[in-house]
């Protein structure tokens, strides 16, 4: 095993005013409560069965003592919501029994929020075998129950279950959160948690502080942390958190969910929420089959802006990867790999306010109808503000679509000052989208609110610069009617243009030769720089680079057709400006990596 060094338990000294080391046996609720704030808590590698949640002082930190990078490496500091009772049960003739039962945690408010036949989905526990979770039943009375399937009578307290205990190990959730409360500045690192029976509003890490929540929970940090098996959220969004490098997966309803949502502040709609989600492999969440309309996946932030979701791999989820919703805004979603999501949106803002750059994403074959029957995008805006998309690939299978934005009558912000939610300023550019064989999903703009929007096709940018792949170039996956009809006529790509959209793009029948890997190396995102600078790329396919073409403001600067691309930035203007690379393979294949950089 890696273990901290001595120098590393040094600089821990330096920023807490304590450090205890804890072991397996330890009653750590209690010991946590009996410290001052500012103290650091080392978990020894096993596993540690907590009877209560932890609630931290401020500045707490809570580290696992053997260093761990999920997924290349486990976590073995172990905290654990759950319980054994394997050993406890006994056999009636049709199934086991587990008595003396006693936790039955907070529930969701309706079996409508489940997919058909797993209306227990409301009721956050759960149970394993073997670290796999079996699908709960739900019934007044005792039903029959299959193989990997259980039942709690809540009533009298009894767990029964069909498969022979013998030889496995066999749990049950108890405790609901594992980090919560109001305390600031909170730092958990290298550790594995699983099994609790969380519940909506609050996660498995994190609380929610209702109207407090600028002030209370604030600043926390998760980082290097495997998350699982956790009824609802692996872990809840709260101002100015920061999740980092993370192995969020296998949770019940979705990875990362939750907001700010404080209602009665009037400043929370424009603040700065300064939450971070980067570098996290998502994956497989779920199990408990929450309805993905409702909201489950990857990542789902409600009444929160000012958030950056960056350099994340989501995949195989059921529901969206990256969803934004109920006056969420402000984002930077940049540099996702976001692909197989089932039932729902890739990437969505449903329900948005102020401006978002959604760029440098992979967003394939997501919408996936597995449990659902909803059509579903790669990239949708729905009711939403402002939102550029630039410098994405999609790509289209056969029970998806492309990208999608609509106009809708969803009433009025919760949010001073409650105004209507317009899509207006919306603008979809220099995108690659390909479809799969078989494919028949479309792209486009759709009006469904003339009544309230009418100049809705006017208020946002036509879409343009695009390059589409797809396998008959006169199929009909274009929608954009251009007028209040509501008729969401479906267009081949001639019509599409002739209606006032995508002028500059292209299309052709070249869908089977991937996209080009891209990436500006230097200098970074968001920094400041000095005219003249050189800005680097780097460019692969495995066909091979044509060339490389550079852009500041979307105005084309040099061309580059071989390595190394590195372009003398040297007329700068002070401000703010978007610097592009866009490479072209030798199968004819474009794809580009925007960044923003601020000339002083």
């Amino acid at each position: 095993m890696i273990r901290y060094p001595m120098v590393v338990f040094f600089l821990l000294s330096l920023v807490s005013s304590a450090q205890v080391t804890l072991h397996p046996s330890d009653n750590v609720s209690k010991i946590v409560s009996s410290k001052p704030p500012g103290t650091t808590f080392v978990f020894t590698p096993g596993t540690y069965r907590l009877s209560e949640p932890i609630v931290p002082k401020d500045n707490d930190t809570f580290v696992g003592e053997t260093s761990c990078a999920p997924p290349s490496s486990s976590c073995p500091a172990i905290i654990s919501g759950g319980v054994e009772i394997g050993h406890l049960a006994k056999f009636d003739g049709a199934n086991y029994q587990v008595a003396k039962q006693m936790q039955h945690g907070p529930r969701a408010a309706s079996i409508t929020n489940c997919d058909p036949g797993w209306e227990a989905c409301i009721y956050p526990e759960d149970l394993f075998f073997d670290s796999k979770p079996y699908r709960h039943l739900d019934s007044p009375t005792l039903p029959t129950i299959g193989a990997r399937e259980w039942w709690f009578d809540y009533t009298n307290h009894i767990i029964y279950f069909r498969d022979d205990p013998s030889g496995h190990t066999v749990e049950t959730s108890v405790v609901n959160t594992a980090f919560g409360g109001p305390a600031n500045h909170i730092t958990i690192q290298y550790l594995t948690v699983e099994e609790f029976a969380s519940m909506y509003p609050n996660g498995t890490i994190g609380t929610t502080q209702g109207a407090k929540a600028l002030s209370q929970s604030t600043n926390w940090i998760v980082q290097n942390c495997e998350i699982l098996l956790n009824h609802l959220s692996g872990v809840r969004n709260a101002y100015r958190i920061q999740i980092l490098n993370n192995y969020i997966h296998d949770n019940g309803v979705i990875g990362i969910g939750g907001g700010i949502g404080v209602t009665s502040a009037p400043e929370t709609q424009s603040t700065n929420a300064g939450i971070l989600i980067q570098g996290n492999t998502i994956n497989h969440n779920d199990y408990a089959h929450f309805d993905p309309q409702f909201g489950s996946g990857g990542i789902k932030v409600g009444a929160t802006t000012g958030l950056v979701i960056r350099g994340n791999t989501i995949q195989n989820n059921e529901g969206s990867g990256v969803h934004l919703d109920d006056d969420s805004g402000n984002a930077l979603v940049d540099g996702n790999t976001i692909t197989d999501n089932s039932d729902n949106d890739g990437l969505v803002e449903e329900i948005g306010v102020g401006t978002s750059i959604f760029r440098n994403n992979v967003l394939l074959r997501n919408g996936t109808r597995v449990n659902g029957k909803n059509w579903s995008y790669q990239i949708a805006v729905r009711v939403s503000p402002g939102v550029e998309i630039y410098c994405n690939v999609l790509e289209v299978s056969p029970s998806g679509n492309g990208w999608g934005m609509g106009a809708a009558n969803r009433g009025s912000s919760h949010f001073p000052p409650f105004q209507y939610r317009m899509s207006a300023g919306n603008f979809f550019h220099h995108n690659t989208v390909i479809w799969d064989a078989g494919a028949n999903g479309d792209s486009g703009a759709g009006q469904n609110d003339p009544a309230n929007q009418p100049n809705f096709f006017a208020s946002n940018t036509p879409p343009d610069y695009n390059t589409y792949h797809m396998p008959n170039a006169s199929a009909a996956h274009f929608v954009y009617d251009n007028d209040n009809s509501r008729s969401h006529r479906l267009k081949n790509f001639r019509g599409h243009q002739a209606s006032g959209a995508d002028l500059h793009s292209t299309v052709d029948t070249n869908y089977m030769s991937g996209f080009p890997q891209v990436s500006i190396t230097s200098p970074s995102d968001q920094s400041s720089v000095s005219s003249p600078v050189t800005v680097s790329a780097t460019a692969s396919d495995k066909s091979g680079i044509r060339k490389v073409e550079f852009y500041v403001d979307w105005q084309l600067q040099t061309t580059l057709t071989n390595p190394p691309y590195d372009f003398n930035w040297a007329n700068g203007s002070s401000g703010t400006h978007v610097v592009t690379a866009m490479a072209y393979s030798n199968a004819g294949i474009r794809n580009c990596y925007a960044v923003t950089l601020n000339e002083r």
